[in-house]
This record gives structure tokens, C-alpha cells and sequence, in this order.
């Protein structure tokens, strides 16, 4: 459980700066009447955050989520790339700020690192219960 145990705070961490940044980032550089709508169309991204603590705090109790949660991560990856190619702009917000570009291109780069260690905790716990499974089986 080594590797669990690193990776359930990282992935808190990570969602929770994530989260601040997104914020920090629509309140100064989107003009003052759309930022309240871009905030409400980003504040989904706090449900990542509390998944994420709900994972540390009892990954046992909450292993039946992790798919929902990297189907979300997944969906924001492929949602970015996709954009990026079709629209032929470097970011989401039409604002040509290389603090904008910045936060957006640590974002998919966070989440692509998220979704893997995500993706390893979970094989990781698939292993475990595996194992578990076939011990009571062979005990009875």
C-alpha cells in the first residue's frame, strides 16, 4: 500500500491548487461580466477535489467511485485536446494572456498525471481484492 498511500494526498493536493488556480485565474483575467458565468461553468471541478479527500480519508469506502472519477478526468483530457485541435487556439478563454495559456496547459498536464495515478491505485486496490477474494474462497 506504499504507493497508495503517496499517491491519495498527491491527487488531494494537486485537485485542491488545481481548483484555486482555475478560480484565481477567471477572477483577474476574464473581464468582470463573464467571470461570474466561467466560474459557474468551472466550479464542477470542486467535485474532483472532494473526491479526492474522500479517497484519502477512506479509499476502502469509496473504491466504487474511482471509474466515475477518471471517466470525468478522462472526459476534461480528451475535452481540451479536442478543442485545442478544432479550434486552433491554445486555450479555452478567448484571452490572449500567457498566464491563461500557462494555467490551461498545467491543468492538462495535471490531469493526464492525475487520471495515472488514479488508474494505478486502482489496479493497485483490483489486485488487492483479487488476492482477498481468493484467500476467503480457498478458506472455506
Amino acid at each position: 500500500m506504499g504507493v497508495i498511500s503517496l499517491l491519495r494526498p498527491a491527487l488531494f493536493v494537486y485537485e485542491a491548487v488545481r481548483i484555486i488556480i482555475l478560480a484565481l485565474t477567471l477572477m483577474f483575467v476574464i473581464p468582470e461580466t463573464t467571470a461570474l458565468t466561467w466560474l459557474a461553468i468551472a466550479s464542477h471541478g470542486a467535485l474532483f477535489t472532494l473526491m479526492a479527500l474522500f479517497l484519502w480519508i477512506d479509499i476502502k469506502r469509496y473504491r466504487e467511485y474511482i471509474p466515475l472519477y477518471l471517466a470525468g478526468k478522462y472526459i476534461g483530457i480528451i475535452t481540451i485536446i479536442i478543442f485545442s485541435l478544432v479550434s486552433r487556439r491554445l486555450t479555452i478563454i478567448n484571452v490572449s494572456s500567457n498566464i491563461v495559456i500557462f494555467a490551461e496547459l498545467f491543468f492538462l498536464c495535471g490531469d493526464i498525471l492525475a487520471a495515472a495515478g488514479i488508474h494505478v491505485i486502482n489496479i493497485k486496490l483490483h489486485k488487492n481484492k483479487i488476492t482477498a477474494d481468493t484467500e476467503e474462497v480457498q478458506c472455506e
